[in-house]
């Protein structure tokens, strides 16, 4: 069974929290890795000589309506990755979610420092003045800093649809955080999936960012909870009171806070496409859209 069900976009506004949740519906299989990243723009030219590795994600599927994967950077491919997808999973669905540009750049930016992708003295002025340095298509090595032009969804967002036509579902981050089980219940209604059979006391956000004292200890942890995300999500009463004590030890909050000059002008360069996006979905009768896109 190849999946159809992909959580394409976009990175930082609440997919690995709506990938955990929808994998609590028992007619939806999830993949052992919630970012397979087969159809990923940086991957997309070897898929073929990776297309056994990333079979072995689902397997142990056993009759799910449903089987989905989770990567948000898949979205930043716009129309070569929808055009893969679509090849390899003519059935398949998409599920866009997306958020304030300027909120995202600034989680994108939290979670990257979390991660020691991006040096601890880097604050976030600094930071964007290394993201007005990218220019060009998105590449593996400039992705840390790519996430300033990420912002821009108009042009993709119509590439995806393009390929997917009623296919695809646009939602907002702002529903996820105004009120989630309403959030994914209309998400299920859109997949005809009854949200009765999902247990909203099992459902805690994902991929909260924080500051770790140790980059060495941060890294190895990451790689410890990616070779057992398959085990986390059968069994999570065993990740938790590990993750606790690890955040106990190592972490700290992340309490840095974006300076009104910047906030206005970062407003001020996402300002156009936020009306071409606005206005595009209102073009597909997408209606309740957040203030960021209506104003």
């Amino acid at each position: 069974m190849v999946p159809n069900l992909f959580v394409a976009g976009v990175p930082k506004a609440g997919t690995t929290s709506l990938f955990h949740y929808l994998a609590l519906h028992p007619d939806v299989f999830p993949s052992s890795r919630k970012e397979p990243g087969f159809f990923h723009p940086f991957k997309i030219k070897d898929m073929d000589s990776n297309l056994e590795a990333y079979k072995k994600f689902f397997v142990g599927h056993s009759g799910q309506k449903y089987v989905i994967e989770a990567t948000p950077g898949y979205f930043y491919g716009g129309k070569e990755t929808a055009t893969a997808i679509d090849t390899y999973s003519s059935e398949s669905k998409i599920i866009i979610v997306l958020r304030n540009p300027v909120e995202r750049l600034f989680s994108f930016y939290k979670y990257k420092k979390s991660l020691g992708h991006i040096g601890a003295s880097l604050n976030f002025d600094k930071y964007i003045s290394k993201c007005k340095k990218q220019t060009g298509p998105i590449e593996r090595e400039t992705y840390d800093f790519w996430a300033m032009i990420g912002g821009k969804y108009s042009k993709l967002l119509s590439e995806w649809y393009e390929i997917f036509g009623e296919r695809m579902l646009v939602c907002f981050f702002d529903d996820m955080i105004k009120n989630e089980p309403k959030f994914i219940e209309e998400i299920c209604k859109w997949l005809d999936l009854e949200k009765k059979h999902i247990d909203d006391g099992k459902a805690k956000v994902q991929n909260k960012s924080m500051i770790y004292r140790s980059k060495r200890l941060q890294r190895v942890a990451t790689s410890f909870d990616s070779m057992f995300s398959g085990v986390w999500y059968y069994l999570p009463w065993i990740k938790l009171p590990f993750s606790g004590l690890y955040n106990l030890f190592n972490a700290k909050p992340h309490n840095e806070t974006i300076s009104d000059s910047l906030r206005a002008e970062l407003i001020e360069y996402y300002q156009e496409d936020m009306k071409q996006t606005g206005d595009f979905l209102k073009e597909k009768q997408i209606e309740n859209l957040p203030d960021w896109l209506s104003n």
